[in-house]
């Protein structure tokens, strides 16, 4: 590849400059301070949540797995319908 002035890469430095432009370093300085909440009076930190019962885990796997059998059966219905729609008319 030449560096000849008709090429798209001809305008591009060779070597990657050793310093950010000036526009960036201002950017960087000027970040906005983050703005925190101020706590809620009478609330205390209560530490990790309480874990839940065998019931809920149970029901969570159920739904889940309910959800992905439904899933499969709407890719199914999507197939059946694609072939049959696809086979001659008599």
């Amino acid at each position: 590849m030449d560096d000849g002035g008709g090429d798209v890469l001809g305008n591009l430095p060779r070597t990657r400059p050793g310093r950010r432009s000036e526009k960036r370093e201002q950017r960087s300085k000027r970040k906005p301070a983050a703005r925190r909440q101020p706590p809620v009076a009478g609330r205390q930190d209560e530490g990790p949540s309480p874990v839940r019962d065998d019931a809920d885990l149970v029901g969570d796997a159920v739904r889940l797995a309910a959800g992905v059998a439904e899933a499969g059966l709407r890719v199914a219905n999507g197939i059946t319908r694609e072939l049959f729609r696809r086979l001659p008319r008599p």
